[in-house]
C-alpha cells in the first residue's frame, strides 16, 4: 500500500516489498508465538504452536529461506542495486540460521533468539533497501530533461 501510494503505481517495487513484510512475519510471529504456547493453550487459543508445533517451526524456516529469494529478485527485477542483494543476504542467512535452530531444538531459547533477530532483520532489509534503490522512472526522465 505504502509504494503505490507513494509511486502512484502498482510495479515490482510493491510486490517485492509486499513479499518481504509476508515473509517476514512467519518467523517473527511463529516464534514469539512458541514461548506463549501455554498461555494460548489455557486461554483456548487454536494457535498452530499449540495445535500444530512441528508446521510451526516448519513455516517459520520455509518463509525465512523465502526472504533470501524475494531480496535477490530486487535487483533482478530493477528495485534495488546489486549491493542489496549481497548485504541483505548476510541479514537472511543468518536470520535463517536461527530460524534453522528453532526448527531443530524447538526450545524456548532458540525461538527467543529468532524473535529478537527478527525485530532488527525487518528495519535494516528497509534500511538496505531505500539506501539500494534504484532511481524510479520519473527521477531518470527529470534527470534527462534538467541535461
Amino acid at each position: 500500500i505504502g509504494w503505490t501510494a507513494a509511486t502512484g503505481t502498482l510495479d515490482p517495487g510493491a510486490f517485492i516489498l509486499a513479499g518481504i513484510l509476508f515473509s517476514w512475519q512467519f518467523p517473527h510471529f511463529n516464534s514469539l508465538s512458541w514461548n506463549l504456547r501455554p498461555d494460548y493453550s489455557r486461554a483456548g487459543y487454536r494457535m498452530m504452536s499449540v495445535t500444530h508445533p512441528d508446521l510451526c517451526r516448519r513455516v517459520a524456516l520455509r518463509h525465512s529461506l523465502a526472504c533470501i529469494g524475494i531480496c535477490t529478485m530486487a535487483p533482478v527485477l530493477g528495485v534495488t542495486s546489486w549491493v542489496f542483494a549481497a548485504d541483505s543476504l548476510v541479514l537472511n542467512l543468518y536470520f535463517s540460521f536461527l530460524a534453522y535452530r528453532f526448527y531443530k531444538n524447538a526450545d524456548s531459547n532458540s525461538s527467543r533468539k529468532l524473535f529478537q533477530f527478527s525485530l532488527i532483520h525487518l528495519p535494516m532489509l528497509m534500511i538496505l533497501m531505500w539506501v539500494s534503490k534504484s532511481a524510479l522512472k520519473d527521477e531518470k526522465t527529470n534527470k534527462k530533461a534538467l541535461l
